[in-house]
């Protein structure tokens, strides 16, 4: 289930305004600026801005995987970034390759997936969970791919650059790309896919992520290899709005008919979907036409469905299945020390938000969330319910994984002394009683569990009520997480903050499980999308996180890092923090 929080943005309609460097940071020239590898067919913001990202970068206020990172956000290609990071003294190069990815790669053979079976009908405008956006990521794909290191990676979209309000992104399109039905793919595809999305009426996640940025219409057709989206509002981060990461956003033909995908599934990606029997498997195989030339290497995938982690560990074991699409630790531990398995494993933002609805006592006192926040021992939680496998978080959203995570803030850890003090001071000096709906997925109950025992030390006494993933969730205006107390939600990795604070923190939000409203917190949202200067984002990023460490509307403890268990003869495939799958360059040895 995980992947259907975390897409949404949302709305918010300032007057837009990019923040600069204070005068004369940026060199002005063409002169100057050819000299950091940008180009004149770049855009004047594309050269003023890799200027930019020298001088932070020289100054030690961003690393090189920073830099890599924004740049690949304005669209400056992997030639000018490199040539960026050579002018700050020296290369630093990333990877995402599988640790067998040295081997020469074999045409041919089918690869055996494990996963759990679709909820939801297959269609890319609507899934929301895993296995329906695993199998439809196979046929069908984006204008842009988010990579581990949150880079992005042209798929669709050969290249893109804002104007120098970051209003209006242009997307210069890839060129002798057809669907596999054998119309050729162009500007009316993404206009049209565009138009599903952002119609209310389609209630795709990705309309959320939108709200107030992008509203139906606002994609134009500038000729048949080029789009520009004009946007509400400035926003800094554009690109990843229309990347893997908002899930939904996989191009269609124009001529596609909403709701019919599963019968005629068509796209440009390198599998085609030949059979699909709901809650059994799928079948896809090469689609001879892809636009990679020499790619996919497989014959084909076979995904078998299985709702159970430790009855697709034991296939996998067995050797009835190649891979694992999700490898929870809780199910599968033994193939983390099996010698045919190989797990591969990836940072992740990937987290557990414990919301409190603070519009109901006793959560209206922010000192009652601060003390059942001080209660957790969150290394020990780590350690219990990930193995291992995840990181200590500290109640905000600004996790270690972006670049622009604080730094210096004090880390909120056990502290009865504390939490009981801070009761007492609201009033509950001889306890006070809690109610926590909790979701039936992965590791919840078991942090359920041990949060009880915790917030016990200091007189908290939790009472959880467990319920299915579907209950939890439910659907149109029945949905039980955005109206309990307490709840436990479990948010998929998106590859910028703003697609988790809009959405869960701001007035408007359309996911404010804890229904958290302030208008200083709403100010700092706009302003941190709205400024490209990376000294001002940074301190409107600390501002943020210290708000909502300070006020606590929600405790997330930690970030789970992602595992994909797979035999020792499968190559080029890797671990995606979102937990989603591509394909184009897996074989078997």
């Amino acid at each position: 289930m995980a992947g259907r929080r975390g897409c949404a943005a949302g709305p918010y309609s300032p007057p837009a305004r990019m923040v600069r460097a204070a005068a004369g940071a940026w060199p002005r020239t063409d002169d100057d600026l050819a000299d950091w590898g940008t180009s004149m067919s770049d855009t004047p913001l594309q050269r003023e801005y890799a200027q930019h990202l020298v001088e932070e970068a020289r100054k030690g206020r961003m690393t090189r995987r920073q830099l890599l990172v924004r740049a690949s956000v304005v669209g400056l290609s992997a030639t000018a970034a490199g040539r960026i990071l050579a002018a700050c003294g020296g290369e630093e190069t990333t990877s995402t390759a599988s640790p067998t990815a040295t081997v020469s790669p074999k045409v041919g053979g089918t690869l055996k997936v494990g996963m759990v079976s679709p909820i939801v009908a297959l269609d890319p405008t609507t899934m929301y969970d895993t296995g329906s956006i695993a199998i439809t990521q196979q046929v069908a794909e984006y204008l842009i791919w988010v990579n581990n290191d949150l880079t992005l990676r042209p798929v669709l979209a050969e290249k893109w650059e804002p104007d120098a309000t970051a209003e209006n992104w242009t997307f210069h399109l890839r060129q002798g790309v057809t669907f596999q039905h054998g119309k050729p793919f162009g500007a009316d595809d993404v206009v049209a896919t565009m138009d599903i999305l952002l119609d209310p009426k389609t209630v795709s996640a990705a309309l959320s992520s939108f709200q107030g940025i992008l509203s139906k219409g606002g994609v134009e057709k500038v000729d048949d290899s080029t789009v520009v989206f004009h946007l509400d509002q400035a926003f800094a981060d554009f690109p990843y709005l229309v990347a893997s990461t908002n899930y939904d956003c996989l191009i269609l033909p124009s001529d596609y008919k909403a709701g019919t995908w599963q019968k005629n599934p068509v796209g440009t990606g390198p599998f085609m979907l030949t059979e699909y029997k709901p809650k059994q498997s799928a079948t896809l195989k090469k689609n001879p036409k892809y636009w990679q030339q020499g790619l996919p290497y497989l014959d084909g995938v076979q995904v078998v469905f299985n709702e159970e982690t430790q009855a697709q560990a034991l296939a996998l074991q067995a050797g009835s299945i190649d891979m694992m699409l999700i490898t929870p630790v809780h199910g599968s531990q033994a193939l983390f020390s099996d010698p045919n398995v190989t797990v591969l494993t990836t940072p992740s933002t990937m987290h557990r938000e414990l919301h409190m609805r603070v519009d109901r006592k006793p959560f209206t006192d922010k000192r009652v969330r601060q003390a059942l926040a001080w209660t957790l021992d969150r290394p020990a939680l780590v350690e219990a319910v990930l193995k291992g496998k995840g990181e200590v978080a500290n109640d905000n959203v600004f996790f270690t994984l972006y670049p622009l995570a604080p730094q210096d803030l004090p880390q909120r850890d056990k502290d009865i002394a504390k939490a009981k003090q801070l009761l007492a001071d609201a009033g509950y000096p001889d306890g006070i009683d809690m109610d926590l709906t909790v979701e039936q997925f992965e590791e919840i109950p078991q942090y359920a569990t041990l949060l009880q025992a915790m917030a016990k030390e200091a007189g908290i006494n939790v009472k959880t009520n467990l319920v299915t993933v579907s209950y939890y969730y439910g659907s149109g205006k029945n949905q039980p997480w955005l109206e309990v107390p307490m709840g436990i939600t479990d948010w998929t990795f998106r590859g910028i903050p703003a697609q988790y604070y809009l959405p869960a923190f701001t007035s408007k939000g359309v996911w404010n499980s804890s229904h958290f409203k302030n208008a200083q917190f709403d100010k700092l949202a706009v302003d941190f999308e709205t400024t490209l200067d990376e000294a001002s984002r940074r301190t409107i990023a600390k501002q943020a996180a210290e708000l909502l460490l300070d006020e606590t509307p929600a405790i997330i403890p930690y970030t789970i890092s992602v595992n994909r268990a797979t035999r020792k003869n499968v190559n080029g495939v890797t671990a995606d923090p979102a937990e989603y799958l591509d394909l184009t360059k897996a074989f078997l040895a």
